[in-house]
Protein backbone atom coordinates (compact mmCIF):
# COMPACT_ATOMS: atom_id res chain seq x y z
CA UNK A 1 0.00 0.00 0.00
CA UNK A 2 1.15 3.36 -0.76
CA UNK A 3 1.68 5.33 2.16
CA UNK A 4 0.62 8.78 1.62
CA UNK A 5 1.37 10.93 5.25
CA UNK A 6 4.83 11.58 5.84
CA UNK A 7 6.99 9.94 8.28
CA UNK A 8 6.16 11.39 11.61
CA UNK A 9 9.00 13.70 12.78
CA UNK A 10 9.07 11.19 15.79
CA UNK A 11 10.16 8.46 13.84
CA UNK A 12 12.65 10.38 12.05
CA UNK A 13 16.82 10.14 13.10
CA UNK A 14 16.82 12.62 16.28
CA UNK A 15 20.66 13.70 16.70
CA UNK A 16 21.55 14.22 20.65
CA UNK A 17 22.25 17.37 22.16
CA UNK A 18 25.67 16.62 22.26
CA UNK A 19 26.33 15.51 18.80
CA UNK A 20 24.63 18.98 17.76
CA UNK A 21 26.87 21.15 20.23
CA UNK A 22 30.33 19.07 18.86
CA UNK A 23 29.50 20.01 15.44
CA UNK A 24 28.28 23.85 16.57
CA UNK A 25 31.68 24.44 17.92
CA UNK A 26 33.74 22.94 15.35
CA UNK A 27 31.69 24.64 12.77
CA UNK A 28 32.62 27.76 14.61
CA UNK A 29 36.18 27.32 16.06
CA UNK A 30 37.13 25.67 12.49
CA UNK A 31 39.42 23.19 14.56
CA UNK A 32 38.34 19.91 16.14
CA UNK A 33 41.34 21.27 19.10
CA UNK A 34 39.55 24.60 19.37
CA UNK A 35 36.16 23.39 19.75
CA UNK A 36 37.01 20.70 22.40
CA UNK A 37 38.83 23.35 24.52
CA UNK A 38 35.51 25.02 24.35
CA UNK A 39 33.43 22.05 25.53
CA UNK A 40 35.54 20.85 28.07
CA UNK A 41 35.85 17.40 25.99
CA UNK A 42 38.87 16.29 24.37
CA UNK A 43 39.46 15.70 20.88
CA UNK A 44 38.89 12.13 20.25
CA UNK A 45 35.62 12.37 22.26
CA UNK A 46 34.92 15.38 20.26
CA UNK A 47 35.67 13.35 16.66
CA UNK A 48 33.50 10.52 17.74
CA UNK A 49 30.82 12.06 18.64
CA UNK A 50 31.10 14.08 15.15
CA UNK A 51 31.39 10.67 13.45
CA UNK A 52 28.30 9.41 15.18
CA UNK A 53 26.52 12.28 13.85
CA UNK A 54 27.25 11.92 10.60
CA UNK A 55 27.05 8.10 10.37
CA UNK A 56 22.88 9.30 11.88
CA UNK A 57 22.57 11.36 9.39
CA UNK A 58 24.41 9.59 6.79
CA UNK A 59 26.37 12.40 5.26
CA UNK A 60 29.59 14.04 5.74
CA UNK A 61 29.45 17.28 7.21
CA UNK A 62 33.53 17.87 7.30
CA UNK A 63 36.04 17.74 5.25
CA UNK A 64 39.20 17.04 7.69
CA UNK A 65 43.07 17.49 6.72
CA UNK A 66 46.04 17.29 9.23
CA UNK A 67 45.47 21.02 9.30
CA UNK A 68 42.43 21.94 8.20
CA UNK A 69 38.56 21.59 8.40
CA UNK A 70 35.94 22.81 6.47
CA UNK A 71 32.55 22.59 6.25
CA UNK A 72 31.00 20.38 3.52
CA UNK A 73 27.90 21.66 1.76
CA UNK A 74 25.29 19.53 3.79
CA UNK A 75 27.47 21.06 6.63
CA UNK A 76 27.31 24.52 5.84
CA UNK A 77 23.69 23.68 5.08
CA UNK A 78 22.99 22.40 8.44
CA UNK A 79 25.07 24.77 10.36
CA UNK A 80 21.96 27.70 10.43
CA UNK A 81 19.55 25.07 11.24
CA UNK A 82 21.58 23.88 14.07
CA UNK A 83 22.46 26.92 15.62
CA UNK A 84 19.07 28.00 16.11
CA UNK A 85 17.71 24.41 17.43
CA UNK A 86 20.30 25.09 20.58
CA UNK A 87 19.27 28.49 20.47
CA UNK A 88 15.75 27.37 20.91
CA UNK A 89 16.80 24.85 23.67
CA UNK A 90 18.60 27.47 25.58
CA UNK A 91 15.90 29.90 25.45
CA UNK A 92 13.42 27.36 26.14
CA UNK A 93 15.44 26.04 29.45
CA UNK A 94 16.06 29.51 30.46
CA UNK A 95 12.14 30.29 30.59
CA UNK A 96 11.42 26.82 32.18
CA UNK A 97 13.95 27.94 35.21
CA UNK A 98 12.33 31.93 34.91
CA UNK A 99 8.75 30.34 35.73
CA UNK A 100 10.14 28.11 38.13
CA UNK A 101 11.68 31.01 40.24
CA UNK A 102 9.62 34.46 39.12
CA UNK A 103 6.95 33.38 37.18
CA UNK A 104 7.96 35.17 34.34
CA UNK A 105 8.50 34.83 30.38
CA UNK A 106 10.67 36.27 28.04
CA UNK A 107 10.75 38.08 24.83
CA UNK A 108 14.20 38.99 22.69
CA UNK A 109 13.62 41.56 19.99
CA UNK A 110 15.94 43.60 18.06
CA UNK A 111 15.55 46.33 15.65
CA UNK A 112 17.21 48.68 13.67
CA UNK A 113 19.08 51.70 15.42
CA UNK A 114 17.29 54.16 12.79
CA UNK A 115 13.95 52.28 13.32
CA UNK A 116 13.88 51.45 17.43
CA UNK A 117 11.97 55.09 17.59
CA UNK A 118 8.40 52.94 15.21
CA UNK A 119 8.70 49.84 17.86
CA UNK A 120 9.69 51.29 21.47
CA UNK A 121 6.21 52.91 21.56
CA UNK A 122 4.01 49.99 20.56
CA UNK A 123 6.52 47.44 22.27
CA UNK A 124 5.93 49.52 25.57
CA UNK A 125 2.14 49.79 25.49
CA UNK A 126 1.99 45.63 24.82
CA UNK A 127 4.68 45.47 27.88
CA UNK A 128 1.98 46.67 29.73
CA UNK A 129 -0.73 44.48 29.29
CA UNK A 130 2.16 41.79 30.01
CA UNK A 131 4.07 42.76 32.83
CA UNK A 132 4.95 39.03 33.54
CA UNK A 133 7.08 39.04 30.68
CA UNK A 134 11.32 40.02 30.91
CA UNK A 135 11.75 41.70 27.28
CA UNK A 136 15.89 41.84 25.95
CA UNK A 137 16.41 44.33 23.16
CA UNK A 138 19.26 44.82 20.57
CA UNK A 139 20.08 47.54 18.19
CA UNK A 140 22.08 45.70 15.24
CA UNK A 141 22.83 46.95 11.82
CA UNK A 142 20.93 44.83 9.07
CA UNK A 143 23.04 41.96 8.58
CA UNK A 144 23.42 41.30 11.94
CA UNK A 145 20.01 41.47 12.75
CA UNK A 146 18.93 38.93 10.12
CA UNK A 147 21.87 36.73 11.25
CA UNK A 148 20.50 36.76 14.92
CA UNK A 149 17.30 36.11 13.93
CA UNK A 150 18.37 33.17 11.54
CA UNK A 151 19.86 31.33 13.78
CA UNK A 152 17.44 31.62 16.91
CA UNK A 153 19.49 34.52 19.15
CA UNK A 154 16.25 36.51 19.04
CA UNK A 155 12.10 36.32 18.60
CA UNK A 156 10.94 39.24 16.63
CA UNK A 157 12.77 41.72 14.52
CA UNK A 158 12.30 45.21 13.07
CA UNK A 159 14.82 45.65 10.03
CA UNK A 160 15.50 46.11 6.02
CA UNK A 161 13.63 43.39 4.06
CA UNK A 162 17.01 42.93 1.69
CA UNK A 163 18.81 39.83 0.74
CA UNK A 164 16.49 37.84 3.59
CA UNK A 165 17.86 34.34 3.35
CA UNK A 166 15.35 31.46 3.23
CA UNK A 167 13.28 30.61 6.44
CA UNK A 168 12.80 34.32 7.26
CA UNK A 169 9.08 35.51 7.25
CA UNK A 170 8.79 39.27 6.69
CA UNK A 171 5.47 41.26 7.05
CA UNK A 172 6.33 45.13 5.27
CA UNK A 173 4.87 47.63 7.83
CA UNK A 174 6.54 51.15 6.51
CA UNK A 175 9.05 52.02 3.82
CA UNK A 176 12.20 54.54 4.07
CA UNK A 177 13.78 56.60 1.76
CA UNK A 178 17.28 57.86 1.32
CA UNK A 179 17.89 61.61 1.75
CA UNK A 180 20.50 64.70 1.91
CA UNK A 181 21.10 66.38 5.44
CA UNK A 182 22.85 69.86 4.65
CA UNK A 183 23.84 72.95 6.64
CA UNK A 184 20.85 75.14 6.79
CA UNK A 185 23.17 77.76 4.78
CA UNK A 186 24.30 75.54 2.28
CA UNK A 187 23.22 76.73 -1.74
CA UNK A 188 20.83 73.15 -2.09
CA UNK A 189 19.56 73.67 1.23
CA UNK A 190 16.65 76.54 0.12
CA UNK A 191 13.72 74.27 -1.66
CA UNK A 192 13.25 74.63 -5.10
CA UNK A 193 9.32 74.34 -4.99
CA UNK A 194 8.96 70.86 -3.97
CA UNK A 195 11.67 69.07 -6.46
CA UNK A 196 13.78 66.26 -4.29
CA UNK A 197 17.16 67.24 -5.28
CA UNK A 198 19.10 64.95 -7.78
CA UNK A 199 21.79 62.81 -6.81
CA UNK A 200 24.11 64.66 -9.66
CA UNK A 201 23.39 67.47 -7.54
CA UNK A 202 25.76 66.02 -5.24
CA UNK A 203 28.59 66.06 -7.32
CA UNK A 204 31.86 68.30 -6.11
CA UNK A 205 30.20 68.19 -2.30
CA UNK A 206 32.46 66.51 0.74
CA UNK A 207 29.92 63.75 1.62
CA UNK A 208 29.57 61.87 4.96
CA UNK A 209 27.99 58.16 4.50
CA UNK A 210 27.77 55.30 7.39
CA UNK A 211 30.66 53.02 6.99
CA UNK A 212 28.60 50.10 7.32
CA UNK A 213 24.60 48.72 7.03
CA UNK A 214 21.85 48.43 4.30
CA UNK A 215 21.78 52.55 4.23
CA UNK A 216 25.60 52.59 3.36
CA UNK A 217 25.59 50.08 -0.01
CA UNK A 218 22.19 51.82 -1.37
CA UNK A 219 23.77 55.14 -0.87
CA UNK A 220 27.35 53.49 -1.93
CA UNK A 221 26.02 51.90 -5.15
CA UNK A 222 23.66 55.05 -5.76
CA UNK A 223 26.25 57.17 -5.98
CA UNK A 224 28.42 55.28 -7.98
CA UNK A 225 25.47 54.93 -10.99
CA UNK A 226 24.78 58.36 -10.85
CA UNK A 227 28.54 59.44 -11.20
CA UNK A 228 28.86 60.78 -8.22
CA UNK A 229 32.99 60.85 -6.89
CA UNK A 230 33.52 59.35 -3.61
CA UNK A 231 37.12 60.67 -3.08
CA UNK A 232 36.54 62.66 0.03
CA UNK A 233 33.61 60.96 1.16
CA UNK A 234 33.93 60.60 4.91
CA UNK A 235 32.62 56.67 6.54
CA UNK A 236 31.34 57.17 9.94
CA UNK A 237 29.75 55.02 12.64
CA UNK A 238 27.28 57.19 14.73
CA UNK A 239 24.63 59.64 13.43
CA UNK A 240 26.25 62.29 15.80
CA UNK A 241 29.11 62.08 14.17
CA UNK A 242 27.51 62.43 10.86
CA UNK A 243 24.95 65.50 12.40
CA UNK A 244 28.01 67.19 13.56
CA UNK A 245 30.00 67.19 10.24
CA UNK A 246 26.80 68.75 8.57
CA UNK A 247 26.18 71.48 10.74
CA UNK A 248 29.62 72.22 10.87
CA UNK A 249 29.68 73.31 6.78
CA UNK A 250 32.49 70.55 6.65
CA UNK A 251 30.02 67.47 4.64
CA UNK A 252 26.62 66.77 3.40
CA UNK A 253 25.04 63.97 4.84
CA UNK A 254 23.37 60.84 2.43
CA UNK A 255 21.13 58.76 5.47
CA UNK A 256 18.24 57.26 5.37
CA UNK A 257 15.05 59.54 6.86
CA UNK A 258 14.57 57.32 9.66
CA UNK A 259 17.54 57.85 11.16
CA UNK A 260 16.44 61.88 11.10
CA UNK A 261 14.28 61.29 13.59
CA UNK A 262 14.71 63.11 16.54
CA UNK A 263 17.50 65.00 14.73
CA UNK A 264 18.99 67.92 15.89
CA UNK A 265 17.44 70.43 14.02
CA UNK A 266 19.19 73.17 14.55
CA UNK A 267 21.25 74.08 11.93
CA UNK A 268 20.71 71.41 9.57
CA UNK A 269 17.73 70.89 6.62
CA UNK A 270 16.55 67.65 5.19
CA UNK A 271 16.13 66.90 1.47
CA UNK A 272 14.53 64.11 -0.17
CA UNK A 273 16.41 62.47 -3.38
CA UNK A 274 15.53 61.70 -6.44
CA UNK A 275 16.22 60.96 -10.03
CA UNK A 276 16.23 58.22 -8.36
CA UNK A 277 14.32 58.17 -5.37
CA UNK A 278 15.91 54.94 -3.27
CA UNK A 279 13.53 53.32 -0.77
CA UNK A 280 13.97 50.05 1.55
CA UNK A 281 11.18 48.64 2.87
CA UNK A 282 10.97 47.81 6.79
CA UNK A 283 9.84 45.05 7.99
CA UNK A 284 9.04 42.70 11.24
CA UNK A 285 10.45 39.61 10.58
CA UNK A 286 10.88 36.18 12.46
CA UNK A 287 12.02 32.87 11.12
CA UNK A 288 9.37 30.49 9.49
CA UNK A 289 6.58 29.20 9.87
CA UNK A 290 5.62 31.44 12.47
CA UNK A 291 2.33 29.20 13.26
CA UNK A 292 5.34 27.43 15.07
CA UNK A 293 6.69 30.18 17.35
CA UNK A 294 5.65 30.04 21.14
CA UNK A 295 2.40 31.99 22.11
CA UNK A 296 3.98 34.62 23.61
CA UNK A 297 5.74 35.94 20.53
CA UNK A 298 2.73 35.55 18.46
CA UNK A 299 0.98 37.49 20.72
CA UNK A 300 3.55 40.27 20.31
CA UNK A 301 4.18 40.19 16.73
CA UNK A 302 0.55 40.97 15.90
CA UNK A 303 0.18 43.41 18.68
CA UNK A 304 3.43 45.30 16.50
CA UNK A 305 2.22 44.13 13.10
CA UNK A 306 -1.77 46.09 13.49
CA UNK A 307 0.32 49.32 15.20
CA UNK A 308 3.17 49.71 12.98
CA UNK A 309 0.63 49.01 9.86
CA UNK A 310 -2.12 51.52 11.33
CA UNK A 311 -0.01 54.78 10.19
CA UNK A 312 1.83 53.17 7.11
CA UNK A 313 -1.95 52.62 5.58
CA UNK A 314 -3.39 55.73 6.95
CA UNK A 315 -1.02 57.66 4.74
CA UNK A 316 -1.65 55.37 1.65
Amino acid sequence: MTKLNPEPATNLRQPTLRQLRGFHAVAQHGSFSRAAEALALTQPALSATIRDLERLLDVTLLERSTHHVALTPAGAALQPQVAWLLNSFNQGVGDMHRALTSQTRSLRLAALPSAMHLLAPHLAQWARRHPDVALTLRDPLNEDLVAALHTGEIDIALGAELDLPAGIEAVRVTTDELVAVLPQQHRLAAPAGRRALRWRDLQGERLALFARGSTYDLALATLRQQGVALDAADRLLYSESLFSLVRSGLAVGVISRLYTHGMPTQGLCVRALGTPAITRRIALMVRGPARLHRPLVLDCLAHLTQALRAPAASRE
